[in-house]
Protein backbone atom coordinates (compact mmCIF):
# COMPACT_ATOMS: atom_id res chain seq x y z
CA UNK A 1 0.00 0.00 0.00
CA UNK A 2 1.51 3.36 -1.00
CA UNK A 3 1.57 6.43 1.20
CA UNK A 4 -1.24 8.19 -0.68
CA UNK A 5 -3.55 5.17 -0.34
CA UNK A 6 -2.71 4.91 3.35
CA UNK A 7 -3.34 8.62 3.86
CA UNK A 8 -6.61 8.28 1.96
CA UNK A 9 -7.78 5.51 4.25
CA UNK A 10 -7.05 7.64 7.28
CA UNK A 11 -8.77 10.64 5.65
CA UNK A 12 -11.91 8.70 4.83
CA UNK A 13 -12.06 7.36 8.37
CA UNK A 14 -11.42 10.64 10.16
CA UNK A 15 -12.57 13.50 7.98
CA UNK A 16 -15.99 12.01 7.37
CA UNK A 17 -16.54 12.16 11.09
CA UNK A 18 -14.86 15.53 11.78
CA UNK A 19 -15.95 17.68 8.81
CA UNK A 20 -19.46 18.34 7.54
CA UNK A 21 -20.22 16.24 4.52
CA UNK A 22 -21.93 17.70 1.48
CA UNK A 23 -24.24 16.10 -1.00
CA UNK A 24 -25.96 17.25 -4.15
CA UNK A 25 -28.97 19.37 -3.30
CA UNK A 26 -30.82 19.77 -6.60
CA UNK A 27 -33.60 17.23 -6.36
CA UNK A 28 -34.37 14.74 -9.11
CA UNK A 29 -37.74 13.99 -7.48
CA UNK A 30 -40.47 16.57 -8.18
CA UNK A 31 -42.31 15.45 -5.05
CA UNK A 32 -39.41 16.66 -2.87
CA UNK A 33 -37.90 19.81 -4.43
CA UNK A 34 -34.90 21.47 -2.83
CA UNK A 35 -35.83 24.05 -0.18
CA UNK A 36 -33.34 26.92 -0.23
CA UNK A 37 -35.09 28.47 2.77
CA UNK A 38 -37.79 26.85 4.89
CA UNK A 39 -38.57 28.47 8.24
CA UNK A 40 -41.69 29.01 10.36
CA UNK A 41 -41.76 32.55 8.94
CA UNK A 42 -42.62 33.78 5.46
CA UNK A 43 -39.68 33.05 3.14
CA UNK A 44 -40.50 35.07 0.04
CA UNK A 45 -39.57 36.88 -3.18
CA UNK A 46 -36.60 34.89 -4.51
CA UNK A 47 -34.31 36.36 -7.17
CA UNK A 48 -31.35 34.84 -9.02
CA UNK A 49 -28.05 36.13 -10.43
CA UNK A 50 -24.87 34.49 -11.86
CA UNK A 51 -21.93 33.77 -9.56
CA UNK A 52 -18.35 32.58 -10.28
CA UNK A 53 -17.52 29.06 -11.49
CA UNK A 54 -21.03 28.28 -12.67
CA UNK A 55 -22.58 29.03 -9.25
CA UNK A 56 -25.77 31.03 -8.80
CA UNK A 57 -26.84 33.55 -6.19
CA UNK A 58 -30.34 33.23 -4.68
CA UNK A 59 -31.70 36.11 -2.60
CA UNK A 60 -34.94 36.32 -0.62
CA UNK A 61 -36.68 37.82 2.41
CA UNK A 62 -37.04 35.72 5.57
CA UNK A 63 -37.57 35.73 9.34
CA UNK A 64 -40.03 37.80 11.34
CA UNK A 65 -39.01 41.18 9.91
CA UNK A 66 -38.63 40.11 6.27
CA UNK A 67 -34.86 40.34 6.63
CA UNK A 68 -32.73 40.30 3.47
CA UNK A 69 -30.76 37.08 2.85
CA UNK A 70 -28.59 35.68 0.07
CA UNK A 71 -27.13 32.25 -0.59
CA UNK A 72 -24.83 30.81 -3.21
CA UNK A 73 -25.34 27.41 -4.84
CA UNK A 74 -22.80 25.55 -6.93
CA UNK A 75 -23.55 23.64 -10.12
CA UNK A 76 -24.82 20.64 -8.14
CA UNK A 77 -26.93 22.66 -5.73
CA UNK A 78 -24.43 22.49 -2.88
CA UNK A 79 -24.27 25.49 -0.60
CA UNK A 80 -21.05 27.28 -1.52
CA UNK A 81 -20.80 29.02 1.86
CA UNK A 82 -20.51 26.87 4.97
CA UNK A 83 -23.07 29.02 6.77
CA UNK A 84 -25.58 28.40 3.98
CA UNK A 85 -27.46 31.69 3.71
CA UNK A 86 -26.04 34.96 5.02
CA UNK A 87 -27.95 37.83 6.56
CA UNK A 88 -27.60 40.99 4.48
CA UNK A 89 -29.94 43.29 6.38
CA UNK A 90 -31.85 42.83 9.63
CA UNK A 91 -35.17 44.61 9.10
CA UNK A 92 -38.30 45.00 11.16
CA UNK A 93 -41.02 45.38 8.56
CA UNK A 94 -44.46 43.80 8.40
CA UNK A 95 -44.86 43.93 4.61
CA UNK A 96 -42.58 44.06 1.60
CA UNK A 97 -41.99 45.88 -1.66
CA UNK A 98 -39.90 44.62 -4.54
CA UNK A 99 -36.10 44.87 -4.55
CA UNK A 100 -33.12 44.27 -6.85
CA UNK A 101 -30.31 41.72 -7.24
CA UNK A 102 -27.40 41.85 -9.69
CA UNK A 103 -23.83 40.55 -9.96
CA UNK A 104 -20.61 41.59 -11.69
CA UNK A 105 -17.81 39.82 -13.56
CA UNK A 106 -15.67 39.78 -10.39
CA UNK A 107 -18.25 37.60 -8.67
CA UNK A 108 -19.70 40.22 -6.33
CA UNK A 109 -23.44 40.39 -5.78
CA UNK A 110 -25.39 43.61 -5.19
CA UNK A 111 -28.76 44.06 -3.53
CA UNK A 112 -30.92 47.19 -3.48
CA UNK A 113 -33.76 47.26 -0.97
CA UNK A 114 -35.85 49.29 1.47
CA UNK A 115 -34.00 49.66 4.75
CA UNK A 116 -33.07 52.22 7.37
CA UNK A 117 -30.06 54.43 7.97
CA UNK A 118 -30.09 54.60 11.74
CA UNK A 119 -33.81 55.10 12.20
CA UNK A 120 -34.51 56.97 8.96
CA UNK A 121 -36.14 55.08 6.06
CA UNK A 122 -33.64 54.62 3.24
CA UNK A 123 -32.86 52.80 0.02
CA UNK A 124 -29.74 50.70 0.57
CA UNK A 125 -27.29 49.12 -1.87
CA UNK A 126 -25.21 46.33 -0.30
CA UNK A 127 -22.28 44.52 -1.90
CA UNK A 128 -21.81 40.81 -1.09
CA UNK A 129 -18.44 39.32 -2.01
CA UNK A 130 -18.00 35.93 -3.68
CA UNK A 131 -16.69 34.43 -0.42
CA UNK A 132 -19.89 35.31 1.44
CA UNK A 133 -18.65 38.37 3.33
CA UNK A 134 -20.38 41.73 3.19
CA UNK A 135 -18.57 44.44 1.24
CA UNK A 136 -19.43 48.10 1.02
CA UNK A 137 -22.87 49.49 1.82
CA UNK A 138 -24.21 52.75 0.50
CA UNK A 139 -27.33 54.77 1.15
CA UNK A 140 -28.96 55.81 -2.12
CA UNK A 141 -31.56 58.07 -0.51
CA UNK A 142 -32.93 58.54 3.00
CA UNK A 143 -35.99 60.49 4.07
CA UNK A 144 -38.33 60.66 7.01
CA UNK A 145 -40.95 62.57 5.00
CA UNK A 146 -40.81 61.47 1.33
CA UNK A 147 -42.21 58.16 0.11
CA UNK A 148 -39.20 56.09 -0.99
CA UNK A 149 -39.44 52.46 -2.04
CA UNK A 150 -38.58 49.65 -4.47
CA UNK A 151 -34.82 49.59 -4.90
CA UNK A 152 -33.45 48.22 -8.19
CA UNK A 153 -29.83 47.55 -9.13
CA UNK A 154 -27.76 46.62 -12.18
CA UNK A 155 -24.14 46.45 -13.34
CA UNK A 156 -23.20 48.63 -16.31
CA UNK A 157 -20.88 47.71 -19.20
CA UNK A 158 -17.94 49.43 -17.48
CA UNK A 159 -18.57 47.62 -14.17
CA UNK A 160 -20.22 50.57 -12.46
CA UNK A 161 -23.09 49.84 -10.06
CA UNK A 162 -26.35 51.66 -10.73
CA UNK A 163 -29.50 51.76 -8.61
CA UNK A 164 -32.90 53.39 -8.95
CA UNK A 165 -35.98 53.75 -6.77
CA UNK A 166 -39.32 55.48 -6.48
CA UNK A 167 -39.47 58.76 -4.58
CA UNK A 168 -42.93 60.30 -4.34
CA UNK A 169 -43.99 60.91 -7.99
CA UNK A 170 -40.46 60.61 -9.39
CA UNK A 171 -37.66 58.13 -10.02
CA UNK A 172 -34.15 58.65 -8.61
CA UNK A 173 -31.04 57.10 -10.17
CA UNK A 174 -27.58 56.74 -8.60
CA UNK A 175 -24.21 55.26 -9.60
CA UNK A 176 -21.53 53.76 -7.31
CA UNK A 177 -17.90 52.83 -7.71
CA UNK A 178 -17.77 48.99 -7.72
CA UNK A 179 -14.62 48.92 -5.54
CA UNK A 180 -15.36 51.51 -2.89
CA UNK A 181 -19.08 52.12 -3.14
CA UNK A 182 -18.44 55.86 -3.49
CA UNK A 183 -21.24 57.81 -5.17
CA UNK A 184 -20.54 59.12 -8.65
CA UNK A 185 -23.11 61.91 -8.39
CA UNK A 186 -23.46 64.25 -5.42
CA UNK A 187 -27.20 63.56 -5.44
CA UNK A 188 -29.30 61.07 -7.42
CA UNK A 189 -30.39 61.91 -10.95
CA UNK A 190 -34.13 62.72 -11.05
CA UNK A 191 -36.55 61.41 -13.66
CA UNK A 192 -39.76 63.41 -13.47
CA UNK A 193 -42.54 64.98 -15.50
CA UNK A 194 -44.70 67.95 -14.62
CA UNK A 195 -48.25 66.83 -13.95
CA UNK A 196 -47.45 63.11 -14.12
CA UNK A 197 -45.91 60.28 -12.13
CA UNK A 198 -42.81 58.52 -13.48
CA UNK A 199 -42.20 55.53 -11.20
CA UNK A 200 -39.29 53.18 -11.87
CA UNK A 201 -40.08 49.60 -12.89
CA UNK A 202 -36.62 48.26 -13.80
CA UNK A 203 -33.03 49.21 -14.63
CA UNK A 204 -30.68 47.45 -17.06
CA UNK A 205 -27.30 48.22 -18.66
CA UNK A 206 -27.06 50.16 -21.93
CA UNK A 207 -23.78 51.04 -23.69
CA UNK A 208 -20.79 53.21 -22.77
CA UNK A 209 -21.33 52.63 -19.05
CA UNK A 210 -24.87 54.03 -19.06
CA UNK A 211 -28.19 52.46 -18.11
CA UNK A 212 -31.79 52.31 -19.26
CA UNK A 213 -34.53 52.91 -16.69
CA UNK A 214 -38.15 52.00 -17.37
CA UNK A 215 -40.92 53.94 -15.65
CA UNK A 216 -44.64 53.48 -15.24
CA UNK A 217 -46.13 56.82 -16.28
CA UNK A 218 -49.62 58.07 -15.36
CA UNK A 219 -51.38 61.31 -14.53
CA UNK A 220 -54.17 60.12 -12.23
CA UNK A 221 -54.53 57.19 -9.89
CA UNK A 222 -57.27 55.60 -11.99
CA UNK A 223 -55.93 56.81 -15.34
CA UNK A 224 -54.05 54.91 -18.06
CA UNK A 225 -50.61 53.63 -17.08
CA UNK A 226 -47.97 53.27 -19.79
CA UNK A 227 -44.26 52.55 -19.99
CA UNK A 228 -41.57 55.11 -20.68
CA UNK A 229 -37.87 54.34 -21.19
CA UNK A 230 -35.06 56.69 -20.20
CA UNK A 231 -31.33 56.45 -20.73
CA UNK A 232 -28.90 57.87 -18.17
CA UNK A 233 -25.33 58.35 -19.36
CA UNK A 234 -22.16 57.89 -17.36
CA UNK A 235 -21.98 61.66 -16.85
CA UNK A 236 -25.57 61.81 -15.58
CA UNK A 237 -27.10 63.30 -18.72
CA UNK A 238 -30.36 61.96 -20.17
CA UNK A 239 -30.06 61.95 -23.98
CA UNK A 240 -33.54 60.67 -24.87
CA UNK A 241 -36.81 62.63 -24.82
CA UNK A 242 -37.32 64.54 -21.59
CA UNK A 243 -40.42 62.50 -20.76
CA UNK A 244 -38.82 59.29 -22.02
CA UNK A 245 -39.33 57.10 -25.08
CA UNK A 246 -42.89 55.78 -25.25
CA UNK A 247 -42.77 51.97 -25.16
CA UNK A 248 -46.49 51.92 -26.02
CA UNK A 249 -49.12 54.63 -26.27
CA UNK A 250 -52.52 52.91 -26.45
CA UNK A 251 -54.08 51.01 -23.54
CA UNK A 252 -52.99 50.68 -19.94
CA UNK A 253 -50.93 48.37 -17.76
CA UNK A 254 -52.80 46.36 -15.16
CA UNK A 255 -53.00 48.32 -11.92
CA UNK A 256 -49.90 47.62 -9.83
CA UNK A 257 -47.91 46.13 -12.72
CA UNK A 258 -44.25 47.16 -12.98
CA UNK A 259 -42.93 44.84 -15.69
CA UNK A 260 -39.22 44.03 -15.98
CA UNK A 261 -37.31 44.33 -19.24
CA UNK A 262 -34.10 42.86 -20.67
CA UNK A 263 -31.07 44.33 -22.41
CA UNK A 264 -30.77 43.66 -26.15
CA UNK A 265 -26.97 43.46 -25.85
CA UNK A 266 -26.53 46.43 -28.21
CA UNK A 267 -27.30 49.37 -25.94
CA UNK A 268 -31.07 49.06 -26.28
CA UNK A 269 -33.72 46.92 -24.63
CA UNK A 270 -36.65 44.53 -25.13
CA UNK A 271 -39.86 45.25 -23.24
CA UNK A 272 -42.70 42.81 -22.57
CA UNK A 273 -46.03 43.71 -20.96
CA UNK A 274 -49.76 43.16 -21.05
CA UNK A 275 -52.57 45.70 -21.17
CA UNK A 276 -55.65 45.53 -18.97
CA UNK A 277 -58.33 46.27 -21.56
CA UNK A 278 -58.08 44.11 -23.51
CA UNK A 279 -55.94 41.65 -21.54
CA UNK A 280 -53.29 41.15 -24.23
CA UNK A 281 -49.49 40.82 -24.33
CA UNK A 282 -47.03 42.71 -26.52
CA UNK A 283 -43.29 43.23 -27.05
CA UNK A 284 -41.26 46.27 -28.03
CA UNK A 285 -37.62 47.00 -28.79
CA UNK A 286 -36.11 50.38 -28.03
CA UNK A 287 -32.79 51.08 -29.76
CA UNK A 288 -29.66 52.53 -28.16
CA UNK A 289 -30.75 55.87 -29.65
CA UNK A 290 -34.10 55.72 -27.85
CA UNK A 291 -36.21 54.84 -30.90
CA UNK A 292 -39.21 52.50 -30.56
CA UNK A 293 -38.47 49.98 -33.31
CA UNK A 294 -41.75 48.01 -33.40
CA UNK A 295 -44.16 50.89 -33.91
CA UNK A 296 -46.04 53.07 -31.47
CA UNK A 297 -47.55 50.12 -29.59
CA UNK A 298 -45.06 47.32 -30.19
CA UNK A 299 -46.03 43.93 -31.62
CA UNK A 300 -48.73 41.78 -30.06
CA UNK A 301 -47.80 38.16 -29.37
CA UNK A 302 -50.58 37.00 -31.73
CA UNK A 303 -52.11 38.61 -34.81
CA UNK A 304 -55.56 38.68 -33.22
CA UNK A 305 -56.33 40.30 -29.89
CA UNK A 306 -59.82 38.91 -29.34
CA UNK A 307 -61.18 35.58 -28.11
CA UNK A 308 -58.51 35.02 -25.47
CA UNK A 309 -56.88 36.83 -22.57
CA UNK A 310 -53.08 36.68 -22.87
CA UNK A 311 -51.39 37.88 -19.68
CA UNK A 312 -48.20 37.94 -17.59
CA UNK A 313 -45.70 37.51 -20.45
CA UNK A 314 -42.06 36.59 -19.85
CA UNK A 315 -39.26 36.97 -22.40
CA UNK A 316 -35.69 35.79 -22.88
CA UNK A 317 -33.08 36.21 -25.60
CA UNK A 318 -32.09 32.90 -27.15
CA UNK A 319 -28.61 31.84 -28.16
CA UNK A 320 -29.69 32.71 -31.73
CA UNK A 321 -30.36 36.33 -30.77
CA UNK A 322 -34.11 36.05 -31.22
CA UNK A 323 -36.67 37.02 -28.60
CA UNK A 324 -38.81 34.25 -27.06
CA UNK A 325 -41.96 35.19 -25.16
CA UNK A 326 -44.40 33.02 -23.17
CA UNK A 327 -47.72 33.85 -21.56
CA UNK A 328 -50.81 32.42 -19.84
CA UNK A 329 -53.84 32.20 -22.13
CA UNK A 330 -57.47 32.09 -20.98
CA UNK A 331 -60.94 32.04 -22.45
CA UNK A 332 -62.81 34.85 -20.63
CA UNK A 333 -65.37 33.82 -17.99
CA UNK A 334 -64.37 30.17 -18.26
CA UNK A 335 -62.00 27.60 -16.74
CA UNK A 336 -60.24 27.09 -20.09
CA UNK A 337 -56.50 27.81 -19.74
CA UNK A 338 -53.30 27.20 -21.66
CA UNK A 339 -49.64 28.26 -21.88
CA UNK A 340 -48.39 29.64 -25.20
CA UNK A 341 -45.23 31.04 -26.72
CA UNK A 342 -44.00 33.17 -29.60
CA UNK A 343 -40.63 33.81 -31.22
CA UNK A 344 -39.74 37.22 -32.67
CA UNK A 345 -37.10 38.05 -35.26
CA UNK A 346 -36.72 41.80 -35.84
CA UNK A 347 -40.23 42.28 -34.52
CA UNK A 348 -41.84 39.72 -36.82
CA UNK A 349 -43.71 36.70 -35.41
CA UNK A 350 -41.86 33.51 -36.30
CA UNK A 351 -44.17 30.91 -34.72
CA UNK A 352 -47.24 31.77 -36.76
CA UNK A 353 -50.12 34.11 -36.10
CA UNK A 354 -51.18 32.41 -32.86
CA UNK A 355 -47.85 31.22 -31.46
CA UNK A 356 -47.30 27.63 -30.29
CA UNK A 357 -49.07 25.73 -27.53
CA UNK A 358 -46.72 24.78 -24.72
CA UNK A 359 -49.76 23.51 -22.82
CA UNK A 360 -52.83 23.47 -25.07
CA UNK A 361 -56.09 25.08 -24.00
CA UNK A 362 -58.21 22.77 -21.84
CA UNK A 363 -60.41 22.76 -18.76
CA UNK A 364 -58.71 19.97 -16.83
CA UNK A 365 -56.96 22.39 -14.44
CA UNK A 366 -58.18 25.05 -12.07
CA UNK A 367 -55.84 27.50 -13.84
CA UNK A 368 -52.43 27.75 -15.55
CA UNK A 369 -50.21 30.73 -14.93
CA UNK A 370 -46.76 32.20 -14.21
CA UNK A 371 -45.27 31.31 -17.61
CA UNK A 372 -41.53 32.01 -17.21
CA UNK A 373 -38.91 31.93 -19.96
CA UNK A 374 -35.33 30.74 -19.58
CA UNK A 375 -32.55 29.82 -21.96
CA UNK A 376 -31.10 26.30 -21.88
CA UNK A 377 -28.08 25.86 -24.15
CA UNK A 378 -29.25 26.45 -27.71
CA UNK A 379 -32.88 25.80 -26.71
CA UNK A 380 -35.51 27.54 -24.64
CA UNK A 381 -37.25 26.36 -21.50
CA UNK A 382 -40.70 27.52 -20.40
CA UNK A 383 -41.77 27.03 -16.78
CA UNK A 384 -45.36 27.40 -15.62
CA UNK A 385 -47.67 26.42 -12.77
CA UNK A 386 -50.52 23.99 -13.40
CA UNK A 387 -53.02 24.57 -10.59
CA UNK A 388 -55.34 21.76 -9.51
CA UNK A 389 -57.09 24.10 -7.04
CA UNK A 390 -56.65 27.42 -5.29
CA UNK A 391 -54.30 25.73 -2.80
CA UNK A 392 -52.42 23.19 -4.92
CA UNK A 393 -50.21 23.74 -7.94
CA UNK A 394 -47.53 21.77 -9.81
CA UNK A 395 -44.53 23.48 -11.38
CA UNK A 396 -43.83 22.15 -14.88
CA UNK A 397 -41.34 22.87 -17.64
CA UNK A 398 -41.16 22.30 -21.39
CA UNK A 399 -38.16 22.47 -23.68
CA UNK A 400 -38.62 24.17 -27.05
CA UNK A 401 -36.50 24.39 -30.17
CA UNK A 402 -36.01 27.50 -32.24
CA UNK A 403 -38.69 26.29 -34.64
CA UNK A 404 -41.29 26.02 -31.89
CA UNK A 405 -41.16 22.27 -31.44
CA UNK A 406 -41.77 20.82 -27.97
CA UNK A 407 -38.82 18.53 -27.20
CA UNK A 408 -40.05 17.34 -23.81
CA UNK A 409 -42.28 18.24 -20.85
CA UNK A 410 -41.30 17.49 -17.25
CA UNK A 411 -42.60 18.00 -13.73
CA UNK A 412 -40.31 20.20 -11.64
CA UNK A 413 -42.25 20.31 -8.35
CA UNK A 414 -45.42 18.48 -7.36
CA UNK A 415 -45.16 18.87 -3.59
CA UNK A 416 -48.08 20.21 -1.58
CA UNK A 417 -49.06 23.86 -1.82
CA UNK A 418 -49.19 26.82 -4.16
CA UNK A 419 -46.24 27.97 -6.29
CA UNK A 420 -45.71 31.50 -7.53
CA UNK A 421 -43.20 34.36 -7.98
CA UNK A 422 -41.11 32.26 -10.34
CA UNK A 423 -37.68 33.51 -11.38
CA UNK A 424 -35.50 31.59 -13.83
CA UNK A 425 -32.06 31.84 -15.40
CA UNK A 426 -29.78 29.74 -17.58
CA UNK A 427 -26.93 27.72 -16.09
CA UNK A 428 -23.42 27.32 -17.46
CA UNK A 429 -24.03 23.61 -18.08
CA UNK A 430 -26.82 24.21 -20.63
CA UNK A 431 -29.65 23.85 -18.14
CA UNK A 432 -32.06 26.22 -16.42
CA UNK A 433 -32.38 27.10 -12.75
CA UNK A 434 -35.75 28.14 -11.36
CA UNK A 435 -36.58 29.52 -7.93
CA UNK A 436 -40.05 30.08 -6.56
CA UNK A 437 -42.07 30.87 -3.50
CA UNK A 438 -44.65 28.42 -2.25
CA UNK A 439 -46.25 26.46 0.52
CA UNK A 440 -49.51 25.08 1.77
CA UNK A 441 -50.78 28.65 2.12
CA UNK A 442 -49.60 32.08 1.06
CA UNK A 443 -49.08 32.98 4.72
CA UNK A 444 -46.32 30.46 5.36
CA UNK A 445 -44.21 30.36 2.22
CA UNK A 446 -40.82 28.75 1.67
CA UNK A 447 -38.27 29.35 -1.10
CA UNK A 448 -37.49 26.44 -3.41
CA UNK A 449 -34.94 25.93 -6.16
CA UNK A 450 -34.78 23.41 -9.00
CA UNK A 451 -32.56 22.70 -11.96
CA UNK A 452 -33.60 21.12 -15.23
CA UNK A 453 -31.34 20.26 -18.13
CA UNK A 454 -31.77 21.04 -21.81
CA UNK A 455 -32.86 17.42 -22.21
CA UNK A 456 -35.57 17.69 -19.55
CA UNK A 457 -33.62 15.83 -16.86
CA UNK A 458 -34.47 17.12 -13.40
CA UNK A 459 -31.71 17.46 -10.82
CA UNK A 460 -27.98 18.02 -10.87
CA UNK A 461 -26.12 17.98 -14.22
CA UNK A 462 -24.48 14.87 -15.54
CA UNK A 463 -20.98 14.23 -14.30
CA UNK A 464 -19.80 12.91 -10.95
CA UNK A 465 -19.08 15.52 -8.30
CA UNK A 466 -15.45 15.18 -7.21
CA UNK A 467 -14.37 13.26 -10.32
CA UNK A 468 -11.51 15.63 -11.17
CA UNK A 469 -9.89 13.37 -13.78
CA UNK A 470 -13.23 12.40 -15.41
CA UNK A 471 -12.67 8.65 -15.12
CA UNK A 472 -16.13 7.98 -13.68
CA UNK A 473 -15.06 7.38 -10.08
CA UNK A 474 -13.90 9.48 -7.14
CA UNK A 475 -10.78 7.93 -5.69
CA UNK A 476 -7.15 8.51 -4.71
CA UNK A 477 -6.28 9.94 -8.12
CA UNK A 478 -8.82 12.73 -7.63
CA UNK A 479 -7.59 13.27 -4.08
CA UNK A 480 -4.06 13.70 -5.41
CA UNK A 481 -5.27 16.44 -7.76
CA UNK A 482 -7.04 18.21 -4.90
CA UNK A 483 -3.94 18.04 -2.65
CA UNK A 484 -1.80 19.45 -5.46
CA UNK A 485 -4.15 22.46 -5.66
CA UNK A 486 -4.38 22.90 -1.87
CA UNK A 487 -4.34 26.51 -0.70
CA UNK A 488 -4.96 28.02 -4.11
CA UNK A 489 -7.56 28.13 -6.86
CA UNK A 490 -8.31 25.16 -9.06
CA UNK A 491 -10.85 22.68 -10.38
CA UNK A 492 -11.13 21.19 -6.87
CA UNK A 493 -12.64 24.41 -5.54
CA UNK A 494 -16.07 22.78 -5.35
CA UNK A 495 -17.63 25.41 -3.08
CA UNK A 496 -16.52 28.36 -5.21
CA UNK A 497 -14.63 30.25 -2.48
CA UNK A 498 -11.52 30.73 -4.61
CA UNK A 499 -9.38 28.46 -2.41
CA UNK A 500 -9.06 24.67 -2.29
CA UNK A 501 -9.30 23.79 1.39
CA UNK A 502 -10.82 21.43 3.96
CA UNK A 503 -14.39 22.23 2.90
CA UNK A 504 -13.59 21.08 -0.64
CA UNK A 505 -11.90 17.98 0.73
CA UNK A 506 -15.05 17.14 2.68
CA UNK A 507 -17.11 17.48 -0.51
CA UNK A 508 -14.77 15.15 -2.41
CA UNK A 509 -14.80 12.58 0.36
CA UNK A 510 -18.60 12.67 0.55
CA UNK A 511 -18.65 11.52 -3.09
CA UNK A 512 -15.92 8.87 -2.60
CA UNK A 513 -16.48 5.80 -4.73
CA UNK A 514 -16.89 2.60 -2.69
CA UNK A 515 -14.01 0.15 -2.80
Amino acid sequence: MNRLTLWTGVAVATLHSSLPTASAQFSSDPATPMAARATPFDDVQPKTAPAPDGCRYISFFSDSGYDVFITKLDTSGLYAWKQGSILVADRSVSSTTDYGLASDSAGNAYLAFDGVNGTTPAIIVQQVKANGTLGWKSVVTESATAYIAVGRVTVASDGGIWACHIQDATTRVARFDPITGAKTFASPITISETGANQLSADIQPSNDGGVIVSCVRYTTFTGAKVLRAHKVNLDGTKPWAATGTAVFTTGSLQFGAYPPFISDGAGGAYFTWYTSSPLQSSVQRVSSAGVAMYGANGTTVTSTTTGYERVSPSSVLGADGRLYTFWSQHVPTSSNYGIYGQCFAKGARVWGNDGVAVQAMNTTSYSRDFATAARAGTGINCFWVDNASATQGSLRCAGLTGTGGISWTSDVATNAGVKYRLTATNTDDDGSLVAWQGGVSTGASDVYVGRIGADGTLGQPSGLLGDLNSDGIVDAADLAILLDQWGGPGSADFDGTGTVDAADLAILLSAWSPI
